[in-house]
């Protein structure tokens, strides 16, 4: 008789975390990341291109507060993504090209959580699974031009999200992952500020 008591405190336990809905979590998301002063993270940007079976692995430190983020990679080379300002900086060391654009107004801060904050209401989503307190969930997005779907692992009790992969219609995939999140924590000046190297060639769209 124990052994069924036993079995039946486990499904107790299991069953609130596997009922979670996805209106459930984007409330727990939405009020993490909405409340928000700082974020501050390690990241591994993975991108993995279909048609030429090419994956290749940034590793590097991102940072978002208020309208502005930083990203900045320096493996396997040194690249910096700034976003502030309603324009996009995309710096490439290797090259010593600096790329600038309009930032897109309706991605509003553009950083990863925020993009996926602002699909997960325009999509069909779909928890595919809960376990050790981390939901898996996907988004369909309706006939969006630039995402056909997006996938995230989120932390169930906290709101945060660990991983988060957008895919294209060519199969083209980029997935971050982070670790070591920092909230609410204050941001160093020099991280808003670069100084890009004598003779860098800029390219404006």
């Amino acid at each position: 008789m124990w052994k069924i008591s036993l079995i039946l405190l486990l499904l107790c336990e299991i069953v609130p975390i596997q009922a979670q809905s996805s209106d459930e979590l984007y409330k727990k998301l939405d009020s993490t990341y909405g409340k928000l002063s700082t974020f501050q993270a390690e990241v591994k940007q993975t991108n993995q291109f279909a048609q030429i079976k090419q994956t290749i692995t940034y590793t590097g430190k991102i940072w978002f507060s208020g309208g502005r983020m930083v990203i900045s990679f320096d493996k396997p080379s040194f690249q910096r993504l700034q976003i502030g300002n309603s324009q996009v900086e995309l710096y490439d060391r290797a090259s010593n090209t600096l790329f600038r654009t309009a930032m897109l107004p309706e991605f509003g801060k553009m950083n990863p959580v925020d993009i996926l904050r602002h699909y997960w209401t325009k999509s069909k989503v779909q928890v595919l699974k809960t376990e050790k307190g981390l939901a898996t969930v996907k988004l369909i997005p309706n006939k969006d031009p630039m995402i056909s779907s997006m996938t995230a692992v989120m932390n169930i009790k906290t709101g945060l999200v660990n991983s988060l992969s957008y895919e294209d219609s060519a199969s083209n995939k980029v997935t971050y992952a982070f670790s070591g999140i920092r909230l609410d924590q204050p941001i160093k000046a020099d991280v808003w500020s670069y100084s890009y190297p004598k003779g860098t060639q800029v390219l404006e769209q």
